[in-house]
């Protein structure tokens, strides 16, 4: 079964409108008497009529919610593109009213809600509202114009607003039709239809659209984050029919508790009624030194004036600082893969702290991957290539000077590999782990250099490349962040910049830890002393050197893993505290490391 790909945010969004409609339907009693569903292509793919949202109504897969429409809860209709496979031609689904009587309607507005999901069609060329008087001569009216590629879900649910007043105003019968000519795609949703006949805008209606997610990774090591500057910016349309004056944009960083870590806002003098996703970036920049936990990126838009639709005017992701992990996303929710069979990649970018005087490994990479049809490749069957790349320092932060065409080249070095062959109980969306191979040496574990960019690829080649990989699309990255390595349509292979679309996060996470725990160059004894030892909560690390000495100071486990570390300039004598109550009992490393050398010392915590 193909997977979907991706949600996105389109036309209007958010509640339903205040203004009084003369004419609705709720789907709560089955698809009303007097309406047809049919398939113009005569294979019998038609709207269905949904209870109550129960799973076997249209294709669910992994991440994408039911339909989200006010009342889908007591009944919608739907068409399952999905369910009818490959077929020899196109369906064209069609749903029809019964005659709507508009008569003294000088105006008429339709409003309804939907969510639709295409694989090989793009709702914006076949996705149609079509009004007719006579039921012979029949308007086209676009519902989802920035739906123009394949393999795409819009917003569930989209809110479609469409004037159809020079069809339909003063006219005693008009008839309604969705149409849809698809083959193989996902589905249609169609709810809460409302007739109006006043625009039922609301006067005033900021949103927040798309927005720049700053971190580089949803997930990153609390060793790697430090240096990982966020910046901040966000799209802001005005929905509304009036223009808009004093709009104030405001960027927060919190914690999962709700504390505010940071926050940065702009005053946007006025926005002109009709404005669509206008880029504004926010003049602050922010270094997260934060510890494990989650925390929050929030955008929001206000003014002085009440908003009809305040529901769109937050927006707000969460990003995770971690033991030792990289990751873009937290959880598999759907596979894909590349359109044009072949040998094909996929990877993901990660950048180590620069600065740090303490030496990392990445020591094991996660993936997770999928079998489009399992009776012809059983997902036991997968076989994939895993391969650690360090992107060379003369590469452009976009990529844009970056070798597309080779998959090695002199645009990166080859510094670590593992194999894999799925196991036998394998199953979609399993998440799977393999050791890393440093390249040089043939030993487990492989030297990453501070500051440096990695990327962590999977290659599916020969029967595997029928493979699909796992995603996620939590997060949209306006930047090189995800990449695929493929065929083209003409036959050549080539590096994607942004994958297949800046919201396809891949999984594939890569986890760290501190290349020895052993002091090669040892410092002498005096230069950091722990106590007390053992410990219940909190120790003090007292630090001394001769002279301003710039180090880090690193609590890890025994293995390696890093818990906490900091970065410290012309240090010379000081008591450094760590607060440890996380921990469990059990023996940790307090480790300071310049560049003459380190020292490291056991912690015992007994609780």
């Amino acid at each position: 079964m193909k997977q979907p790909i991706t949600a996105i945010l389109l036309l209007i969004t958010g509640a339903l409108s205040a203004q009084s409609s003369f004419w609705t339907e709720n789907f709560t009693n089955n698809i009303p008497a007097g309406w047809t569903s049919t398939d113009g292509s005569n294979q019998n793919v038609v709207w269905k009529w949904c209870a109550n949202n129960a799973p076997g109504c249209t294709p669910l897969f992994g991440g994408i919610d039911p339909f989200q429409a006010a009342t889908a809860a007591t009944g919608y209709v739907y068409v399952n593109s999905d369910a009818a496979g490959q077929l020899g031609q196109n369906h064209v689904s069609r749903l029809t009213t019964a005659a709507i009587n508009c008569t003294g309607r000088n105006q008429v507005y339709v409003q309804f809600q939907s969510h639709i999901g295409n694989y090989q069609t793009t709702p914006a060329a076949t996705a149609e509202l079509r009004v007719s008087t006579n039921l012979t001569t029949w308007t086209k009216f676009e519902i989802f114009k920035d739906l123009t590629t394949p393999n795409q879900f819009s917003a569930n649910p989209y809110l479609s607003l469409v004037n159809i007043s020079a069809i339909a105003a003063n006219k005693p019968t008009v008839y309604l039709q969705w149409q849809w000519t698809a083959n193989y795609d996902y589905m249609w949703n169609l709810d809460d239809i409302a007739l109006f006949d006043v625009n039922p805008t609301p006067e005033f209606d900021l949103a927040v659209g798309d927005f720049l997610f700053p971190a580089s990774s949803l997930a990153q090591p609390a060793s790697q984050i430090a240096t990982d500057t966020f910046r901040f910016g966000a799209e802001i349309s005005n929905n509304g029919t009036a223009a808009q004056t004093s709009i104030v944009l405001r960027a927060a960083v919190a914690a999962a508790g709700g504390a505010e870590l940071f926050a940065d806002s702009i005053l946007i003098p006025s926005l002109a009624a009709g404005i669509k996703d206008t880029f504004f970036q926010l003049p602050r920049r922010y270094a997260p030194a934060l510890p494990v936990g989650e925390y929050r990126i929030r955008y929001s838009v206000r003014t002085n004036k009440d908003d009809g639709r305040p529901g769109d005017n937050v927006a707000e992701e969460a990003f995770f600082v971690t033991d030792d992990l990289f990751s873009k996303e937290n959880g598999q929710e759907f596979s894909t893969g590349p359109v044009t069979p072949g040998d094909w990649y996929i990877a993901n970018l990660y950048r180590m702290r620069a600065g740090s005087l303490e030496k990392y490994k990445a020591v094991t990479a996660q993936f997770s991957c999928a079998s489009p049809d399992t009776l012809v490749l059983p997902v036991r069957d997968i076989s994939a290539a895993v391969y650690l790349l360090r992107v060379s320092d003369h590469v452009a932060p976009d990529f844009s000077d970056f070798d597309a065409a080779n998959f090695f080249s002199d645009s990166t070095q080859w510094v670590g590999y593992a194999g894999f062959d799925a196991p036998d109980n394998a199953k979609d969306f399993d998440l799977f782990t393999v050791d890393l191979t440093d390249q040089a040496s043939g030993q487990l574990g492989v030297p990453l250099e501070a500051g440096a960019r990695y990327l962590l690829a999977v290659g599916y080649s020969g029967p595997s490349s029928a493979a699909q990989h796992v995603f996620n699309d939590n997060v949209r990255m306006f930047f090189v962040s995800t990449l695929t390595y493929g065929p083209t349509p003409g036959g050549a292979s080539q590096w994607f910049r942004l994958g297949f679309g800046p919201e396809y996060n891949a999984v594939i996470r890569m986890t760290i830890s501190l290349v020895t725990t052993v002091d090669e160059k040892p410092l002498p004894e005096s230069t950091l002393v722990v106590y007390p030892n053992p410990v219940r909560d909190a120790v003090h690390l007292a630090v001394r050197f001769d002279r301003p000495t710039d180090a880090t100071i690193t609590i890890a486990d025994a293995n390696g893993r890093v818990i906490r570390i900091e970065d410290r300039q012309a240090l010379m004598q000081e008591i450094l505290t760590c607060q440890l109550p996380d921990l469990a009992s059990g023996t940790y490393l307090a480790r300071i490391a310049t560049k003459d050398g380190t020292l490291t010392k056991a912690i015992v915590i007994q609780r």
